[in-house]
């Protein structure tokens, strides 16, 4: 099976790629690729090869069913090999589901191709796992191994020569001569994971197409200064700006000296709805001023996580909530009407740029633009004075803290209208979305500040952003 971020995708490989490669190769390939008809099958996503069979698939998982997400596409096929192209691009429960059809084969290879995107993620992220194989050039003057995208990276000035007509080479780092990719071999850095995985780190340094001396000149002055297109489509490394990630040390930043305790409050509280809860409680306490009292994951199905979570809301005297949508709106609809005294909105994200935040109180709807919003607690993490997190001894906040990082911002390009966007990716960021459900729970309603005796607290809902 050869998997595709999309549909979409599938349909343009097999238009561009693998129709003409069959067709291009008759004999070699044609006569192993079945026809149409009764006794073959030639359809632009199932082949059949032989005595096998090639399914051509999209990753995205299109059904909802409770809390899980499913695609039929990637049900009941039994398989040998799979192959996840661009796996960047693809949601990792599709991936754990076609890792799922190798159950009954005795072969259960799995592939994994991909532009890097983001540091610690996706490909960067698997690569890390495998024995980290480079191609080394063996310099014919004085022996010495290079590796063009190690030695790049440590000096690409000395990396890369210039010849008299002005293209450029690969440098030995011992003694400056040309290096020739015929000379080479690849080379495991981390042999103890030869048994579990190969990886291989390829760029457009190591290509007979590309000049090195063009790719120099784009590393030094890049294209539009997109920095973040040389790195990953040049040099095949993972990038991402300090602006579009947070880092824990600014997080821990926000630590205050308070631990995690009861108060009279009053609170807002920011829950996501997943397998486990995430929950964040805190006050607004003072004009763009944020103080967390409170983070908690609680795990279990059904009823019984609500149940705490209604404990949660008595103890620290919540009086706005605002929750996840999906995937349990039945139950939240249940928690809003059990909590009658009490403020509690569904959140429902937008991808549209254009969107304002709309409260829809016959509905219990606040409808709101994801990126903005999560621009807006990066704000939040990274201006001094805005947001105070409780203690960071306690472990619950060490993971906050990680989940805080998850989330990164990248420039997409849509590739029907070629309009281009910025939106928030990233895995197990649910404490950051509870933080963006909690920051509209604070924003709907003045909340009073947490101690410090009674303070009257304003009953007329205000939408401030």
């Amino acid at each position: 099976m050869y998997l595709f971020p999309t549909s979409d995708d599938v349909d343009d490989f097999g238009k561009a790629r693998f129709n003409p490669l069959i067709s291009s190769n008759r004999i070699p390939i044609g006569n192993y690729v079945k026809a149409g008809g009764r006794k073959g099958t030639d359809t632009a996503r199932l082949k059949k090869v032989g005595k096998g069979w090639l399914y051509l698939r999209g990753a995205r998982l299109s059904q909802k069913i409770g809390d899980v997400s499913e695609s039929s596409k990637l049900k009941g096929i039994p398989i040998d090999c799979f192959v996840c192209d661009e796996v960047d691009h693809m949601d990792e429960e599709a991936i754990a589901k076609a890792r799922g059809t190798l159950g009954h084969s005795d072969v259960q290879m799995e592939r994994y191709l991909s532009n890097p995107l983001v540091p610690g993620e996706g490909i960067d992220k698997l690569f890390a796992k495998s024995d980290q194989r480079y191609w080394f050039r063996k310099c014919i003057h004085c022996g010495e191994w290079t590796c063009a995208e190690l030695y790049f990276m440590d000096d690409p000035e000395k990396c890369v020569g210039i010849r008299k007509d002005g293209t450029g080479f690969i440098s030995c780092k011992k003694c400056g001569e040309e290096v020739f990719i015929r000379d080479g071999c690849w080379d495991a850095q981390v042999t103890a994971n030869t048994g579990y995985m190969h990886g291989y780190q390829w760029s457009q340094l190591t290509s007979t197409f590309n000049d090195p001396v063009e790719i120099l000149r784009d590393f030094r002055d890049p294209p539009e200064g997109n920095l973040a297109d040389v790195y990953r489509l040049r040099l095949g490394l993972p990038y991402i700006a300090a602006e579009d990630r947070l880092t824990e040390a600014q997080v821990y930043a926000c630590c205050g000296q308070h631990i995690m305790t009861p108060t009279s409050g009053p609170c807002a509280m920011g829950v996501d709805v997943g397998k486990i809860k995430h929950v964040v409680i805190g006050v607004r306490s003072g004009n763009d001023q944020y103080k967390i009292i409170k983070v908690a994951a609680i795990p279990g199905t059904g009823q019984r996580p609500w149940d705490d979570i209604h404990d949660l809301a008595r103890i620290y005297n919540v009086k706005s909530t605002v929750i996840d949508i999906g995937p349990e709106r039945d139950i939240v609809e249940k928690y809003r009407q059990d909590e009658r005294g009490r403020r509690v909105f569904m959140c429902r994200y937008s991808d549209n740029p254009s969107f304002m935040r709309r409260w829809d109180i016959k509905e219990g709807i606040v409808s709101d633009y994801r990126t903005a919003l999560f621009d807006e607690t990066h704000r939040m993490a990274v201006t001094r004075g805005m947001l105070t997190i409780p203690h960071r001894k306690c472990p619950e906040i060490k993971e906050f803290v990680k989940q805080m990082c998850n989330a990164y911002k990248l420039l997409e390009t849509n590739k029907r209208t070629g309009a281009r966007q910025y939106r928030y990716k990233g895995s197990n960021e649910h404490y950051r979305n509870a933080l963006n459900y909690f920051l509209l729970a604070a924003s709907k309603n003045r909340i009073a500040r947490a101690g410090g005796g009674h303070e009257h607290r304003q009953e007329v809902a205000i939408n401030e952003s």
